[in-house]
């Protein structure tokens, strides 16, 4: 697969959720009971994780080629029960798993062998957006845990004795192989199975746990699997990956090297020196900023904890990065007002201009604390560097726009469903949106806002 026959990505995937109703016969109510008639009881299902239901027999597994971005999967229940079938984090279509895989999992087969991403995941994003920051290694490999919450994964839904098709987004290990086509059959495989690389194995599994854009973690593999350089892909990028995703990649890379896990990347590496921030105040409020920059240190903004970037300071950073220069501008009874300007860490680490927004918060500056301070600087930068735009506007629903201008992929987002003081916030998650690109998202409301966006460093 030369990279001038790389086609636009649009990881276009299915859950494939299908419905099942059981009906079954209900003797009729007496005419002299006040009693209602029994309900029916609701469909069970038991989860199974496809590699072990597959070996147990209770389903059959058939993985073929859908060009260089997806893979089509059949999943076939041979049981009298319901499945819902759980696609872990780290599966592998392999070409050549039939043969046995090479040591390094280099897959010089026939045709591509292909990283899966989630069952859930939307046009343009890979991986199951699991929260960096929600538990183990071990918990996050098959149930993520979320302030104390147990999160079930993404499942599809197979009927007793049914046939389900679906999609899965997927991302090419092998760079210039032959990119498969439906006539070609896959072999589904843990990574484990599929190289002895702890690199390999460690940045797959990470990147379909954690979640970031597809292009992302297409530049990301391609470097672990094959050794591709990231400035051969920045001399070439385009439609397929940007040189944003590509920096990324180059800095998840740097993580995965450092992280001595054996099974993900280490939360903090995703997660540390990824957004600074500066508070000052004009006149009089430069009081209230030097109290005001200590409690915010270590703060979460945009989801990730912020530093502090000293006055003065000069020391290059890794990029990307996010800097916030926060200057209180004026406080009244019941109001304070700022103004945030954004810098971004360019290749050699230096700040550039990346915009700028404002806020009012509704507290005197001598009250605001550092808490109130940070959700105010959020909200502001959230709604201003990630937009929505109306789009096609169906029965009950609109399709937004999402456009993301920050230096990181957007993972979830909290938007406020219309425009009165009283209307309700929405949560969508796993949206992988990365820098300079966009995405869709459809909601039942002509007009939505955004109010908090979270970022995982990826």
């Amino acid at each position: 697969m030369l990279w001038r026959h790389l086609c636009l990505v649009r990881a276009w995937s299915a859950a494939g959720l299908v419905g099942c109703t059981l009906l079954g016969a209900m003797a009729p109510a007496r005419a002299d009971s006040d009693e209602p008639p029994p309900r029916p009881e609701p469909a069970v299902s038991q989860t199974v994780s496809v590699l072990e239901a597959r070996k147990a027999g209770d389903l059959k597994v058939d993985v073929r080629g859908f060009g260089q971005d997806r893979v089509k999967m059949t999943l076939q229940n041979t049981t009298g029960k319901r499945l819902s079938v759980v696609l872990p984090p780290g599966l592998v279509a392999s070409s050549t798993a039939a043969q046995g895989p090479p040591a390094g999992g280099g897959g010089r087969g026939g045709f591509q062998s292909m990283g899966l991403g989630s069952v859930s995941n939307r046009p343009g994003s890979f991986g199951e957006f699991r929260a960096a920051d929600s538990g183990s290694s071990t918990g996050l490999r098959s149930v993520g845990v979320k302030d104390g919450k147990v999160t079930p994964p993404p499942s599809v839904t197979v009927p007793p004795g049914k046939t389900v098709e679906l999609t899965v987004v997927s991302v090419c290990l092998n760079y210039g192989i032959t990119t498969p086509t439906p006539h070609d059959r896959f072999e589904l495989v843990d990574v484990d199975e599929y190289s002895t690389d702890p690199h390999v194995r460690r940045a797959l599994r990470s990147l379909a746990t954690y979640g970031t854009s597809h292009g992302v973690a297409q530049a990301t593999m391609w470097k672990v699997c094959n050794d591709l350089p990231f400035e051969l892909m920045l001399a070439q990028a385009g439609k397929l990956m940007n040189p944003s995703e590509i920096a990324l990649a180059a800095r998840f890379v740097t993580a995965l090297e450092a992280s001595s896990s054996t099974d993900l990347v280490d939360p903090a590496y995703l997660q540390t020196g990824r957004i600074f921030i500066r508070v000052a105040g004009e006149g009089a409020l430069g009081r209230d900023a030097e109290r005001l920059v200590r409690q915010v240190d270590g703060l979460k903004v945009l989801g990730l904890p912020v530093q502090v970037y000293n006055d003065g300071e000069t020391r290059p950073v890794a990029s990307p990065a996010l800097l916030l220069n926060v200057v209180l501008t004026g406080s009244q009874t019941g109001e304070t007002r700022g103004r945030v300007l954004l810098s971004q860490a360019d290749s050699s680490g230096q700040w550039v201009p990346l915009g700028k927004t404002s806020f009012v918060e509704g507290s005197t500056v001598s009250v605001l604390d550092g808490p109130t301070l940070a959700r105010a600087v959020d909200r502001a930068v959230a709604s201003t560097f990630v937009s929505l735009k109306p789009g096609h506007k169906g029965t009950g629903t609109t399709t937004f726009k999402v456009e993301n201008r920050l230096p990181f992929t957007v993972a979830r987002m909290t938007l406020k469903a219309g425009s009165s003081s009283g209307a309700p916030t929405v949560e969508t998650i796993g949206l992988g949106v990365a820098p300079g690109r966009s995405g869709q998202v459809a909601l039942e409301t002509p007009t939505a806002t955004v109010e908090h966006v979270e970022l995982n460093g990826l």
